[in-house]
C-alpha cells in the first residue's frame, strides 16, 4: 500500500463510511439496476478506501484536506 499523507478528517471518514454502505445497500436491493449499479460499485470502493486509509485522491489533486493538523 502506498504510502500517503492522510489528509481525510474523522466527520468526513465516517460520513464517507456510512454511504459507502447506504449506497452499497442501495444496489443490493436492486433499488438501482443496469450501468448505475456497476458506477455505483465503483464509488463504492472509491469511498470505502478513502475512509478506512484517511487518503482521498481527489483531495490531494486538488490541494486539499478536511483532516485538522491536530489529529494523529
Amino acid at each position: 500500500m502506498p504510502n500517503h499523507n492522510q489528509n481525510v478528517g474523522f466527520i468526513d471518514r465516517l460520513v464517507r463510511g456510512l454511504l459507502a454502505i447506504d449506497l452499497l445497500a442501495l444496489c443490493l436491493t436492486s433499488f438501482i439496476s443496469g450501468l448505475s449499479v456497476i458506477l455505483s460499485l465503483f464509488l463504492v470502493v472509491y469511498l470505502a478506501y478513502s475512509g478506512a486509509t484517511g487518503f482521498c485522491a481527489i483531495y490531494a489533486a486538488l490541494g486539499r484536506h478536511s483532516r485538522q493538523r491536530t489529529e494523529p
